[in-house]
């Protein structure tokens, strides 16, 4: 067998549709995509970090766009981007980024760059509140009856793991396995290889 991960996840999905249910789903397309990140964007309240009133008002859609398939593609869950942000926030005052080095007007060595420190916050509150629509869009997706290639690789992970005789029964149909380009292997592709 020679497959793409995608290719195998669908494989394995199609083969045990009444394990995923999935049977009414179709791929999102790149225009429905693009509807969807724009009724997202749409319904953002005033207060929002990531709402535009003037210029593009849909500037965010590419970033929201690669941020949701890299925590697809990572598995990183919402909770685990926010706490590694509160993290990094935390230690701000330690990282030599935001130290004066040398004496620079009325700045001593040691002191903190409070407005640098200020415009990382400000950055990170901007990918909380991003990271915050995850869930949002993935309903806007599961109310369209539509999935993305990132989202089958997840199902079948979430199969394996909870499903022992399924993952036992790839384990012994799969028994060597040849990755190619192994190095550029996402989080989750690579979950599939270890399990």
């Amino acid at each position: 067998h020679i497959h793409t991960f995608h290719a195998f996840c669908n494989e394995v999905i199609q083969e045990n549709l009444f394990l995923f249910e999935k049977n009414s789903l179709d791929p999102i397309s790149d225009l429905e995509r693009i509807e969807l990140f724009r009724q997202l964007i749409d319904a953002f309240p005033k207060n929002h970090p990531l709402k535009r009133y003037r210029g593009d008002v849909y500037f965010e859609i590419n970033n929201l766009q690669q941020l949701f398939s890299t925590m697809k593609r990572e598995g990183w869950t919402p909770e685990y981007i926010n706490g590694k942000i509160d993290e990094y926030l935390a230690d701000l005052s330690n990282r030599d980024e935001f130290i004066y080095k040398r004496k620079f007007k009325e700045f001593n060595v040691g002191d903190l760059k409070k407005d640098k420190i200020e415009e990382e916050k400000e950055k990170k509150e901007k990918l909380s509140a991003a990271i915050g629509e995850f869930g949002r869009f993935q309903q806007m997706m599961r109310k369209r009856n539509r999935y993305d290639f990132d989202d089958m690789i997840n199902w079948v992970i979430k199969a394996f793991e909870e499903n022992k005789n399924l993952l036992a029964q790839y384990q012994e149909k799969f028994l060597y396995i040849l990755v190619d380009e192994y190095q550029d292997t996402s989080g989750t592709q690579n979950r599939i290889v270890q399990l």
